[in-house]
């Protein structure tokens, strides 16, 4: 039950004697206001009770009948307050949004607000009407039980940190300037008695979404297309997000929503002796080193750093994993220099389309392919390799069939130590899945390894111990007589001594 006091207060607001949002209304208009609205027959006669408690009893009579909420609706309604005010349209939607943060000035104390949605008010016990759903470093978020949509409210810590009020604030400021771009979550209001801040509510987070689902590759492609759609059009207009992870991208019926501008992280936990949620850990590697080192507070580059560990995460399930056909755009992304990132989303996203022209090119790929064929090594097939997720890089190798691939993994591992772990490493984390239990599917990976093994000059240790792994693994767990073969023949010319440990163990 909402307090008497509270009641009280309302019903001098709304004969007009205590704010100025209604005028005065006499003992008739309120008789006639009642009898018009709500059909209570009442007269206006001799002993009528003072205004504000005639008020006061049929706002009660209204609780205890479950029809408060009409109550509210009427009075806050554009209609009535155009008819009570003689004010033009849009004064009286902004003098009903004045009302109804005015309201909910006056109710908060006894634990009450007025919730609103589509033009419809609900009057509610805060405790009831609001669900803790998450915390960020700043902010607690709720649902709001009555409206479907989600608070997102300062934490009481930074209450009285004005820095953090301010950023806070901006944050809304930014997102309701974007409100134009329709992949931008929808905010509604924003509150100052509380610091807090209405938006839709999302169906799930794009880290939610990429792990529950098992997408194809044209799914992946999509979401990241929407993303630096989005965000190219954001820095288009000087607008920093700091903060971009798949914890603050939404996705709502398939379609990316990014909320959450401007705050940024909580970088003192990074680097002080706090203890990291596992939310934190997380959001961590999508934080571009300069950031982390608290060395400024982000800027474009800053952004397109975490949208190359974003593409990452969305092509392969981890931030880190760079096994993929956009491996060139994202490195330079996230390169630790900021000097040599991207210089916005804008040239990112021009990059990301050539990108994606470039290998959805069928006459490219029957030309690379030829090229394979031929023994030929260039350009082409460098990038075409390079940015080969390991699934298709063992499948290319399992079907080869002496047709060239192998041998052009080969040189294209002889160009550096980094091609060479990129090719070794993917081999070695998808061969088993390729093969699929099918014993002669092993055999191309073996054959690889062994030549790997028996390149002049030898490849590094790291290489080697990886593909001595491959190819023992072959011959003794699967059991298959030729790699078996290749060892024996490997161990009578001698190699390293602990990679021969590795063969024969």
């Amino acid at each position: 039950m909402l307090d008497s006091n509270a009641l009280k207060e309302a019903s001098n607001v709304f004969i007009g004697d205590s704010e100025p949002w209604f005028k005065y209304k006499s003992g008739s208009e309120l008789v006639t206001f009642f009898n018009q609205y709500f059909g209570v027959g009442d007269t206006y006669a001799q002993g009528f009770p003072s205004r504000w408690r005639y008020v006061y009893d049929h706002l009660v009579d209204l609780l205890n009948n479950h029809q408060i909420d009409k109550f509210f609706n009427i009075i806050l309604s554009k209609e009535y307050i155009l008819s009570e005010l003689k004010i033009s349209e849009v004064e009286a939607v902004a003098r009903a949004q004045e009302i109804f943060q005015g309201f909910n000035h006056l109710l908060r104390p006894y634990s009450f607000m007025l919730s609103s949605k589509n033009g419809q008010y609900h009057l509610a016990r805060i405790d009831e009407d609001l669900k803790f759903i998450g915390a960020g470093g700043f902010a607690n978020v709720y649902l709001q039980l009555s409206t479907g949509y989600i608070i997102k409210k300062l934490k009481d810590d930074f209450l009285v940190n004005t820095g953090i009020k301010s950023r806070f604030k901006r944050e809304y400021k930014i997102t309701e300037s974007l409100q134009d771009i329709s992949m931008i979550i929808k905010v509604i209001d924003f509150d100052e008695d509380t610091y807090s801040y209405r938006m839709e509510r999302a169906e799930t987070t794009l880290a939610e979404f990429v792990k529950e689902n098992n997408l194809n590759e044209s799914s992946k492609v999509t979401l990241i297309s929407q993303i630096m759609d989005v965000m190219s059009e954001v820095h288009s207009r000087n607008i920093v997000h700091r903060d971009l992870s798949p914890t603050n991208i939404f996705v709502v019926r398939g379609v990316v929503k990014i909320a959450d501008f401007g705050l940024g992280k909580d970088l003192n936990i990074f680097s002080s002796h706090q203890t990291m949620t596992t939310a934190a850990v997380g959001q961590y590697w999508y934080c571009a080193p300069e950031q982390f080192m608290l060395l400024k507070d982000g800027d474009k580059r800053s952004d397109i750093y975490s949208l190359g560990r974003i593409i990452n995460f969305i092509m392969n399930g981890s931030p880190l994993n760079v096994a993929h056909q956009f491996r060139s755009i994202a490195e330079k992304a996230t390169n630790e220099n900021s000097i040599y990132r991207y210089d916005d989303a804008e040239q990112m996203k021009a990059h990301l389309e050539r990108s994606i022209k470039y290998h959805s090119d069928k006459e490219r790929l029957q030309l690379v392919a030829k090229k394979i064929l031929d023994r030929q090594f260039d350009d082409d097939i460098e990038s075409y390799i390079y940015e080969m997720p390991k699934d298709k890089m063992c499948e290319s190798l399992k079907n080869s069939r002496g047709e060239g691939f192998s041998e052009a993994l080969l040189k294209f591992m002889k160009i550096d130590e980094k091609h060479a772990q990129h090719v070794i490493q993917s081999i070695e984390s998808g061969y088993d899945e390729a093969a699929g239990g099918e014993f002669a599917a092993f055999d191309p990976f073996a054959s690889f390894a062994d030549d790997v093994l028996v390149e002049q000059p030898p490849f590094s240790f790291t290489i080697n111990e990886i593909a001595a792994k491959i190819l023992r693994y072959v011959a003794k767990d699967v059991n298959r007589f030729s790699a078996q073969r290749m060892i024996e023949k490997l161990l009578a010319q001698g190699l390293e001594p602990m990679i021969e440990e590795i063969l024969e163990n």
